[in-house]
């Protein structure tokens, strides 16, 4: 693997990583708080997260993006142990087929975004798209935590939080 794509599994170490310490501190009650029509619970954010990201190590391995093809039960998402549990499988998928694949067939993959309605994307930016998207998913949790008015984990001490 080359310096670029490790230093972007390192960047989105960081960011995955915040979202996961607060799942660390949520109960299971506290998974079941919503902000507002089609928002979901927080349960289900982070579900999702854990989804998107299956999403992303199968597009690598395919090179096209579509349907994710590993199956995740819904009331997944009222649990913290099962979800951290699926946060780890995700994260285990995404590392190993980082890790695991040819260096430079790596670095030359396209991958078949239209099923996001667009064309062909590198590597890079493949991987930056997921780091946006869980950007966007840990802005999202700064609402559900104000709206309920919970402590932040001290990890999101340095973002004023």
């Amino acid at each position: 693997m080359n310096e670029l794509i490790e230093k972007q599994i390192e960047n989105w170490t960081s960011i995955q990583s915040l979202s996961r310490d607060l799942l660390d501190m949520l109960t299971d009650e506290q998974l079941g708080l919503t902000v507002g029509k089609h928002m979901g619970t927080l349960g289900e954010q982070f579900r999702h997260m854990a989804r998107v990201r299956f999403q992303y190590a199968e597009a690598i391995e395919n090179k096209k993006l579509g349907e994710v093809i590993e199956k995740i039960d819904p009331a997944v998402a009222k649990s913290k142990t099962g979800l951290i549990e699926l946060w780890e499988r995700a994260n285990g998928k995404l590392l190993a087929v980082l890790k695991n694949a040819n260096p430079g067939e790596l670095e030359s993959k396209m991958i078949d975004w239209k099923y996001w309605g667009s064309d062909e994307v590198n590597i890079h930016d493949h991987l930056n798209f997921l780091m946006d998207h869980e950007t966007m998913h840990n802005g999202e949790m700064i609402v559900y935590l104000r709206t309920h008015e919970l402590k932040f984990p001290k990890s999101w001490e340095p973002w004023g939080l």
